[in-house]
């Protein structure tokens, strides 16, 4: 694929110029993005198989897709626009149709150039997707398939689908403020399927990476041999919820639902609420939200309205740290803002959102905190179609702020598996769960959400579980 080539900072500000020339706004703000990614799709094949078929025999599918826009805000205290369209930024002659009419009503404040600078020493995905890109998407593939056959036997591969997508994008406003971004992401979701004891089950598994080399092919085995045991076990009658060990994706979920705890005033003032005068979890709880950490994919120095981004300690310690501000609330009680502005596509104005949102993993051996279950849970991830809300607000008539996740897991005794866990409803206060975790796992581990939501492996008390057929 070509590289990503985007107009310069200057051609934008002649374009600003112009567009703000036409509608009379008194400041706009332009950003222009360029993307291409790589499918592979691998369908069905030989899937009683005893070993990994040979690339010729896989029903393989490759596609590349090349995509280009730019978007337009422009306004001020009293009338707005907001523009978006495919293909390359009009040149400057180009902004005609707009004239004072297309402002309606509404408001638009920008950020200011910032003298703090981003600790981001260079852009990450710089490359875009190649040939190699494919041989190493057709290899993972393979990988994943024998290792997952090496721990369950049997295993099929059902279909496997990797997306690798790179972007570029620049972004200028009339104030002054620019921005440069190149992101690369790489998704890859795998369907399962196994027979054991005449018992049919299957499972499915969605991972991102920076770049194709991020993927561990023996973790990512374990994992699906994890689900498919459970869709293939005998359902246990017993729910015992004195120890909960949760796996890195579950507790990633839970951590999501958290998520607006942790951002502007209203956040944190809930938050503070939710301390009374105690500590909020044990001492080796450490939450961050983070543009530039290392474990992290869509590493960028700045967030999508040019503001920088930079390493922000939600909870410091087991005690609330500073909350996630953005440019509008830098000073609040004494707290810096961080760039939290982030855009869904070039088709969506910027919103409040957290880049690289994570539990940092502890000292804690995984395989430690689940083979020291005397009697209780290992939750793998959440259940499909399965309730997942949290109640944060806390005010005098609701004291506590709760929570509630439906998911799937196993009933275990020193590391052995009693019985699988279908579904079942994980829940308790805001308050129970920080304060429940009892040891904090090193197996860190990023969900390709909104921005990204990371966690380890957990190990929780105090909460309740009850079984849950339908919802």
């Amino acid at each position: 694929m070509k590289p990503l080539r985007l107009p310069t900072i200057q051609t934008l500000r002649t374009a600003l110029t112009a567009a703000t020339g036409r509608t009379g706004a008194s400041s706009a703000e332009l950003y222009v993005k360029a993307g291409c990614s790589l499918r592979i799709d691998a369908a069905p094949w030989r899937t009683g198989a005893a070993s990994p078929p040979a690339s010729e025999d896989w029903r393989l599918h490759v596609g590349r897709v090349e995509e280009r826009g730019w978007a337009l805000r422009a306004g001020g205290p009293g009338r707005a626009l907001f523009l978006a369209e495919s293909g390359a930024l009009p040149a400057p002659g180009g902004w005609r149709r707009l004239n004072r009419h297309s402002l309606r009503a509404g408001s638009l404040r920008l950020p200011t150039p910032h003298r703090r600078r981003s600790s981001l020493p260079g852009l990450a995905g710089k490359d875009v997707p190649n040939d190699d890109s494919e041989a190493f998407g057709r290899q993972l593939i393979r990988d994943v398939l024998e290792r997952t056959r090496a721990e369950l036997p049997g295993s099929c591969l059902i279909r496997a689908r990797i997306d690798d997508g790179a972007s570029a994008s620049i972004l200028a406003n009339s104030a002054g403020v620019t921005g440069r971004t190149r992101l690369r992401l790489v998704t890859v979701r795998l369907d399962f399927a196994v027979e054991r004891d005449g018992i049919r089950g299957s499972c499915s598994l969605y991972r991102a990476a920076g770049d194709p080399s991020g993927f561990d092919a023996a973790a990512m085995a374990t994992e699906i041999a994890d689900r498919l045991t459970l869709a293939t076990a005998a359902t246990t009658p017993s729910l015992p919820a004195r120890e909960i060990a949760v796996a890195p994706a579950l507790a990633s979920s839970l951590l999501a639902l958290l998520g607006p705890l942790f951002r502007g005033r209203d956040g944190w003032n809930t938050l503070q609420r939710l301390t009374s005068g105690h500590s909020l979890g044990p001492p080796d709880l450490q939450i961050r939200d983070d543009g530039a950490v290392e474990a992290g994919w869509i590493r960028t120095p700045t967030d999508d309205e040019g503001v920088p981004t930079r390493a922000v300690a939600l909870i410091r310690d087991g005690e609330p740290g500073e909350p996630l501000l953005t440019w509008e609330d830098d000073g609040w009680s004494g707290f810096s803002a961080a760039g939290c502005r982030r855009r869904s596509g070039w088709r969506s104005p910027p919103e409040v959102s957290h880049s690289h949102l994570y539990i940092q993993p502890g000292t804690d051996s995984a395989d430690a905190i689940r083979s020291g279950i005397r009697h209780g849970c290992y939750l793998l991830d959440r259940a499909p179609g399965g309730r997942c809300r949290a109640t944060l607000g806390v005010s005098d008539n609701r004291r506590e702020a709760g929570f509630e996740i439906d998911a799937t897991g196993f009933v275990v005794e020193r590391d052995r598996i009693l019985g699988a866990i279908p579904r079942t409803r994980l829940t308790g206060s805001i308050r129970e769960l920080f304060r429940g975790i009892r040891a904090v796992g090193d197996d860190l581990r990023f969900l390709p959400v909104p921005g990204a939501v990371g966690a380890p492996t957990l190990l929780l008390t105090g909460l309740q579980l009850e079984p849950v057929a339908h919802d």
